[in-house]
């Protein structure tokens, strides 16, 4: 059988097309992704406590709670599940999703921090073989490498938890909110007229 030089030739750039982006999208990428919905309830406390008990349940945690909302942290594999269990906890009326790749940027700190290690190794190297006054010189370049080093590490951590954590920020709405309960007056006329509400609410909080 005779080998086709040309065929191989066009054979052999089709697999490095088809593999070769899958390759370098895998070693470089780190999504952040970012979630924020609006979800309407009958009672927000009791929403808030049944989302955060869930999300650490499945090995997450909660940010914030109150009884406007929650901010969640959920396990990044969880990404496809998130808008069930919205839907399974009230009616939702808004979900916004959006992600972005932080694979370079974490892969640059990461060569910044290796950078600095091996200027530290070379610092203390100097530290031992220097008299007392330049001593003092290097000591003090120490200590802003270590601040440097210090600050490129709770990057790092932020980016593993970004990558690793979705963000999710829930608003809530509900009957309650909407229509707080009004107040009577001692006077009659103002009760007639339902004066709380005619002013704004303001009374009514």
């Amino acid at each position: 059988m005779k080998i086709n030089i040309k065929n191989i030739f066009f054979i052999t750039i089709f697999l490095f097309l088809i593999i070769f982006p899958s390759i370098a999208q895998t070693t470089s990428e780190k999504l952040s992704v970012n979630i924020f919905a609006e979800l309407s309830v009958t009672d927000t406390v009791k929403s808030g406590q049944i989302l955060s008990d869930y999300c650490e349940s499945v090995g997450g945690y909660y940010t914030k709670k109150s009884d406007y909302g929650v901010s969640l942290r959920l396990p990044v594999k969880m990404k496809s599940k998130v808008e069930d269990i919205l839907k399974k906890n009230g009616t939702l009326i808004k979900y916004n999703i959006n992600s972005a790749d932080i694979g370079n940027e974490y892969l640059v700190i990461q060569k910044q921090l290796e950078s600095r290690k091996n200027l530290l190794e070379d610092y203390n190297k100097l530290i031992a073989s220097s008299n007392f006054t330049s001593t003092l010189t290097l000591e003090k370049e120490l200590m802003t490498l270590v601040g440097e080093m210090e600050n490129l590490k709770g990057r790092i951590n932020k980016m593993d938890n970004e990558y690793k954590f979705l963000k999710i920020d829930i608003k809530f709405f509900s009957e309650e909110t909407r229509h707080p309960l009004s107040k009577h007056s001692s006077f009659d006329w103002i009760n007639r007229i339902n004066f709380y509400s005619f002013i704004g609410g303001y009374y009514a909080e």
